[in-house]
């Protein structure tokens, strides 16, 4: 089950990418969720192929270096990327993103509260 702890803590323990995507658990990745997702590597590209996704989506192709970890879960493996995760179901092909929120700096919330009293 995914929470929005568990979401927290993927985004507070993988904030910084790896040095090299020699470091991805890829063997998680290919071994939970082929078979229902269809995820292959272009070597062409060096993107992230997941065919369970609508090729539309940005989240279809995603290039490895963006990858911060890869991460097995209980019914799920998370892609985690800077300011989103997709969770990708093990049993099924379902697919759920997360896409962290934007936090608004000091100056933009000053900045909205005088938009709002004029």
């Amino acid at each position: 089950m995914i929470t929005k702890q568990n979401i927290t803590d993927l985004y507070k323990k993988f904030a910084q990418r790896p040095s090299s995507v020699d470091y991805l658990d890829m063997p998680i990745l290919f071994e939970s969720t082929s078979e229902f997702h269809g995820v292959y590597v272009d070597p062409d590209t060096n993107e992230l192929i997941i065919n369970s996704i609508d090729p539309q989506s940005p989240f279809h192709a995603i290039s490895l270096d963006k990858i911060n970890a890869i991460v097995n879960l209980d019914e799920w493996v998370a892609i985690v990327l800077h300011s989103s995760i997709i969770f990708l179901n093990k049993q099924n092909s379902k697919v759920a993103i997360d896409i962290k929120p934007v936090k608004m700096s000091l100056t933009d919330r000053i900045r909205g509260a005088f938009q709002v009293a004029l």
